[in-house]
């Protein structure tokens, strides 16, 4: 709102019969305050007219909540201020141009209309300042003698003060004003300022005061010194108004003019700022006039460059000059003019539409008359560069087509798609047949660019191999992408046609393998394999015929299953309960009839799958003292973690295990433990799976918590799982939706293949993924339902519990192998390095990144114990046996401490300092998730500008146990030592 809007609205409150709200008036009297703002005479004299009558206006009505504060350089000017709140005030105003009905409105009188006793009373001695007296006292003193007229005495004492303490600043700076506006005492000012000590000499406020000391003094030059040193945000009104005068002195008219705004800006009257401001103007006028004159002489001579110019200069030395300002106006529209008519030969003369609209934008800017008419053109022009542009990609796409560089084909396409161009779309699909499959394709829009383009890509391949006669394996990528064109015939065609050739091979497959199970196998192991080989290939079939051959098949594999005795029985329930499966062994239990063999498996099982259990006291101590310098009195190794738990190996066949849920924590004892590695996981059931080191061949599970411990099962690998000989397995994973089913990942040279496999008594695949190249990290991404990550070299997936690849998942991601750091199982997101940290959804897609991390990307999966989400830092396990954190916003790495300080679970977790007492089997916990930057110091290891040698060299700088490690305490003496 303008100052004008401000004093009429003013003018109209002055004349409503309403009485407007105290808020509402002092809104208006700052509105029209003319103190801070460039007027001409005339106005400012009837701007602070309205301000008085609005100040009486308040008064009068509302004078009980108001009081009149003197200001510290006249007493005939008052602040009026609220009584209640200090922030709210009503400007300044003069003693006399406050009516007798507002004086009489307030609850206080006047500060200055307060007239002394007329009785004069008793004339007492002031008191002496004793030697080393505090500076207030002295203070005090002085001004008691000031009343006196003893004025040489109180000089003395003031000019006496000295000062050592901020809080005594006050005092120094009230001393100094009492000797400048009381006394006129200057140079005894500037002494009691210079004599303080330098810590003092270096406040602003002391420079400020000395500064405007000599200032009034007229010592010009030592006063500009000192105001050099201070920033002009930091001065008060006076000390701005004494920089412009110096500035204007000096002939520096800009800066005085900037000076004297930011001074009319502060609260406060100084009278002497109209003078200054009128001078200041004189001489601007006075340097830029003889300018106005050469550029007006340019202007009639028809040389608008050089007019324009000069004016500038006039305007740079005046800027308010308003016939400067005027004249600009005048050449610019000259200038524009004379544009104008260039732009519109130049729009005649192009040859282009591209030319031609760059002359219509400009000329949308200056030509304003004839706007519709240039918007009609533009259309025009951009019509006819839409259709030529597109002409050409036709012209591009079909030489793309027939040399079969497909992929540049599909970006045009996808350009052509995205102009609204129905006739010429059209012809485009018809180029070539491929492209039939990508009009109108909803289903494929729905993807993003780059996925959309494989896929069809894909099936442009699989009909190349077609048409080279190379049918193999071309119906299994069919499958993978029918979902997207089956409706098209000029897929649907191809497909039926290669599904009833697989089909009708698989028919004969299968009856060749059904004849043979009816006349050509001699037992019952040989009868099942034939029987999964049949499985297998008649799942290509119709769902109709596969029942048909189902209750075939299983007709005659009941004919080769011979009636168990007795021992078999035994044997089997044996086996059923070593693998876990109880579900099996209670059906073999129905079927047996000796009880006390029964009864004997079991106690011998149950002796066998014995843990002992023995509690440990846990305490949680926000106090506990925190020592990350030295190792723990009773070391552990690290054996696992869960999203629950902590779990350690204490001694060969001890392992302690936290629950960091219930804060409980328990030693498990069995002969069993020794040479466990942990593999896996399902906390809410506490149920563990481990493998043997030594034999490579045994896998153990077991249910550890306080209430109960055995093992449920333990698996022999080769009795269990078909694999070629020089096979590995790269990770095994429990079921958690069924006991005996067990994921698998085995390498098997360039191949890797995953399997879902139930165990029982003969232990069968329910589920397989197969993929090539080698697999690098197996792991859980998360638990009902199961979800597993895998890295490989040739690219990263996420399956689901059926081993199959979601719906949506990136396509991109499957041809990428990424750099693991680590996995959220309760979003289902995964940490991945690629120059910086990355989190990726359970489609592998980014969702987000750390723009920092540029360390954390060179950090292996295996260096990652875990990273606490609250906090954006990660554990590193480094390699001399110690740990380090990281902070994935700052990319700063804290000192290395050792690692058997810290406890913490999967990801997400939280960070605790824990100390454990194996003798007294305490563990004692306090959380340091946030208290990090207070425990360690952090540095940043790795910048930008640094190139991946040097990076990856500054990071393995944790390899010295002597880089950046956190050092030991001091060990404490004992007394009397």
């Amino acid at each position: 709102m303008n100052w004008e809007t401000h004093v009429r609205l003013a003018e109209s409150m002055l004349r409503s019969p309403r009485i407007p709200g105290s808020e509402e008036i002092i809104s208006r009297i700052k509105g029209v305050n003319p103190t801070s703002l460039q007027l001409s005479e005339p106005d400012r004299e009837r701007g602070y007219r309205l301000k008085n009558e609005l100040q009486n206006l308040l008064l009068e009505n509302y004078g009980e909540s108001f009081r009149l504060d003197r200001h510290p350089y006249s007493d005939n000017i008052l602040l009026i201020k609220h009584k209640t709140i200090p922030t709210i005030d009503a400007c300044h105003t003069h003693i006399r141009a406050l009516s007798v009905k507002a004086l009489d409105a307030l609850d206080e009188p006047s500060p200055v209309l307060a007239q002394p006793e007329t009785a004069k009373a008793a004339r007492v001695k002031p008191r002496e300042a004793t030697p080393g007296a505090p500076p207030r006292e002295v203070l005090s003193i002085a001004q008691g003698l000031l009343v006196e007229y003893e004025y040489t005495r109180a000089e003395e004492l003031l000019t006496g003060i000295r000062i050592d303490k901020e809080k005594d600043l006050p005092t120094l700076i009230k001393a100094v004003r009492v000797l400048v506006e009381e006394m006129g005492a200057y140079e005894s000012a500037a002494a009691t300022m210079l004599s303080q000590p330098g810590h003092v000499l270096k406040d602003k406020n002391v420079r400020e005061l000395l500064a405007l000391t000599y200032y009034e003094r007229g010592m010009i030059p030592e006063a500009r010194a000192l105001l050099d040193t201070l920033h002009p945000v930091d001065l008060g009104k006076s000390a701005l108004f004494a920089c412009a005068d110096i500035s204007f002195r000096d002939g520096n008219l800009s800066l005085a003019h900037t000076l004297l705004k930011l001074s009319e800006a502060k609260e406060g009257i100084l009278p002497q700022e109209a003078d200054l401001r009128r001078r200041i103007e004189e001489r601007m006028l006075a340097e830029a006039e003889p300018l106005l004159l050469q550029s007006e002489a340019a202007l009639a001579r028809c040389e608008l460059g050089q007019a324009k110019s000069l004016i500038r200069q006039a305007l740079a030395h005046y800027p308010h000059y308003q016939e400067a300002r005027r004249l600009l106006r005048r050449i610019e529209a000259l200038e524009a003019e004379g544009e104008i008519e260039t732009l519109w030969s130049q729009f005649e003369a192009s040859a282009t539409p591209q030319q031609r609209l760059e002359s219509l934008a400009r000329l949308l800017e200056l030509d304003r008359g004839n706007e519709n008419r240039i918007r009609d053109l533009i259309a025009t022009e951009k019509a006819a560069l839409k259709k030529r542009t597109v002409e050409e990609r036709l012209h591009e796409l079909r030489t793309l087509a027939a040399r079969e560089e497909w992929a540049g084909c599909f970006d045009i396409l996808l350009w052509l798609s995205r102009q609204d161009d129905a006739e010429r779309l059209a012809s485009a699909f018809e180029i070539s047949p491929h492209f039939s499959v990508l009009h109108r394709n909803c289903r494929l829009l729905k993807v993003c660019d780059e996925e959309a383009k494989e896929i069809w890509l894909s099936f442009v391949t699989v009909k190349s191999r077609l048409s080279a006669g190379k049918p193999d394996g071309c119906l299994e990528r069919l499958e993978k992408i029918k979902r997207y064109f089956h409706s098209y015939p000029y897929f649907s065609e191809e497909y039926d046609r290669l599904l009833a050739s697989e089909q009708e091979a698989a028919r004969t497959e299968v009856c060749e393998l059904l004849t043979k199970l009816h006349w050509g196998v001699s037992s019952l192991t040989e009868a099942r394999a034939v029987a999964a080989r049949a499985r297998r290939a008649m799942a290509k079939l119709p769902a109709n015929e596969i029942q048909c051959y189902r209750r075939t098949l299983n007709w005659a594999l009941d004919w080769h299953i011979p009636e168990n005795s007795e021992q078999e029985n035994l044997e089997d329930y044996r086996k059923a309960l070593m693998v876990g499966n109880s579900a099996r062994a209670a059906s073999l239990r129905d079927a047996i009839t000796n009880a006390d063999q029964i009864a004997s498996i079991d106690r011998e099982l149950a002796d066998y799958f014995d843990i002992s259990v023995e509690p440990i006291a846990v305490t949680i101590s926000p106090d506990a003292p925190i020592d990350l310098a030295s190792e723990p009195r009773s070391p552990l190794t690290l054996l696992g973690e869960s999203s629950r738990h902590a779990m350690y190996r204490e001694d060969e066949e001890t392992i302690l295990v936290v629950n960091m849920e219930k804060l409980t924590a328990a030693r498990y004892r069995s002969p069993h433990f020794a040479d466990l590695g942990f593999l896996d996981a399902l906390p809410d059931r506490d149920l563990f799976l481990f493998a043997n080191t030594a034999t490579n061949n045994n896998v153990w599970r077991a249910k550890l918590s306080e209430a109960e411990a055995y093992f449920c099962a333990e698996i022999v690998i080769n009795e269990n799982y078909m694999y070629e000989p020089g096979a590995s397995f790269a990770g095994m994973l429990m079921s958690s939706s069924k006991d005996n089913d067990y994921y698998a990942f085995i390498q098997e040279g360039g191949n890797a293949r995953g399997v879902k496999q139930s165990l029982d008594v003969v232990s069968s695949t329910v589920r397989s993924f197969h993929i090539k190249g080698e697999v690098g990290c197996v792991c859980r991404a998360s638990y009902h339902p199961d979800s597993i990550l895998i890295g490989t070299d040739g690219g990263t997936f996420i399956l689901n519990s059926n081993l199959d690849v979601p719906h949506g998942s990136s396509r991109v991601a499957h041809t990428i192998p990424m750099h693991l750091f680590a996995a959220d199982r309760e979003k289902l997101n995964v940490y991945i390095g690629d120059q910086v940290v990355k989190v990726l959804n359970s489609k592998l897609r980014v969702i987000k990144q750390y723009p920092n991390s540029i360390g954390g990307a060179f950090i292996t999966h295996e260096g990652i114990r875990g990273v606490c989400t609250a906090t954006d830092t990660a554990l590193i396990s480094l390699a001399t046996g110690k740990g380090a954190f990281y902070d994935l916003n700052t990319d700063k790495f804290s000192q290395a401490f050792p690692l058997g300080r810290v406890m913490w679970t999967d990801t997400p977790t939280r960070w605790h300092f824990f100390d454990y007492d194996k003798d007294a089997s305490t563990l004692t916990l306090r959380e340091i998730t946030h208290d990090l930057d207070t425990l360690l110091e952090w540095q940043v290891i790795c910048t930008p500008d640094q190139d991946d040698e040097t990076q990856v060299a500054n990071v393995r700088q944790f390899e010295d146990p002597s880089f950046f490690n956190l050092p030991a305490k001091a060990p404490a003496h004992a007394e009397g030592a």
